[in-house]
């Protein structure tokens, strides 16, 4: 059977909060080679904040990044304007990941949950994230670990800042709306195949 291998390099893995990857690896390993057993369940993901004019996606990589105060686009001599009253979450985001054992087996199931983020010019959706772990040993020195998994494409809905005469603005920089194109995400997901001899 042909293995097909995707890797992002190792920054963009912890930025993309794939820190479950490495935890769900690590306990494939204890098990592979001490013949410990795999935990029936753990958190590997785990996290509770209020988004203030920073906003990430689902996997934790910053969609906005607002300014306190900006002044106008097309004329920075212009008054400066407050802008975190809009970017200030009204709950706290939640985020969480967690590993299931599958009885019978040596694979790990990983579901996740994200509560996404909503302030007045800007609401992020809830999503899901699913994945996939396990390992095969191929003789006494070799294994073959598999992961696999992803967040489901989460939506971003954003609203402008109005002035006095209904024109529409960006709030971040206050260019005209006609002009901005709205923010948007792709599902992150990853498939590894590793290889692992001791010698």
């Amino acid at each position: 059977m042909a293995w097909v291998k995707q890797v992002y390099p190792e920054h963009l893995r912890q930025l993309a909060g794939l820190g479950n990857e490495k935890l769900t690896l690590n306990a494939m390993r204890n098990q592979a080679w001490t013949s410990g057993p795999l935990p029936f369940g753990f958190v590997s993901e785990f996290e509770i904040r209020r988004e203030v004019n920073l906003f990430s996606s689902n996997s934790g990589i910053a969609v906005l990044n607002a300014q306190p105060k900006v002044t106008s686009e097309y004329d920075e001599t212009s008054n400066a304007y407050a802008m975190t009253h809009f970017y200030t979450a009204a709950k706290h985001r939640q985020h969480l990941i967690s590993n299931f054992l599958i009885p019978n087996t040596k694979a790990l199931i990983s579901i996740g949950y994200d509560s996404g983020s909503r302030a007045e010019k800007i609401a992020i959706s809830k999503t899901f994230f699913i994945g996939l772990s396990a390992y095969k040993r191929l003789d006494s020195n070799s294994a073959l670990f598999f992961m696999a998994g992803g967040w489901q494409k989460e939506k971003i809905i954003e609203k402008p800042c109005i002035d006095e005469y209904d024109r529409e603005y960006w709030c971040p920089n206050l260019t005209a709306w006609s002009d901005y194109k709205p923010l948007s995400t792709s599902p992150l997901r990853f498939a590894e195949v590793r290889y692992e001899r001791r010698f």
